[in-house]
């Protein structure tokens, strides 16, 4: 049995994991040729990026993940019942 407490916790892993690793893909993906101005600009920007990535991304990333959990744990729980 799934607590709302856990998937609290799963969501918010969740929103963080993709929140904290996309930046860093993106920038691994741009840096491919050091000298390329889009690597240039990606290492300048990246502090900013990881923060706004890891609130907006991330946390919509949380939400879906939540939702999706909690109606899993819903329409499970309804079938049990039934």
């Amino acid at each position: 049995m799934v607590t709302r407490r856990s998937l609290i916790l799963i969501s918010l892993a969740s929103g963080l994991a993709v929140g904290l690793g996309y930046p860093y893909i993106d920038l691994a993906a741009a840096c491919r040729v050091p000298d390329s101005e889009a690597c240039v600009w990606g290492k300048a920007y990246f502090p900013l990026t990881l923060g706004l990535s890891l609130v907006l991304l991330g946390g919509i990333i949380a939400g879906l993940v939540y939702a999706a959990l909690s109606w899993r744990r819903k329409n499970k729980g309804g079938d049990d019942a039934a």
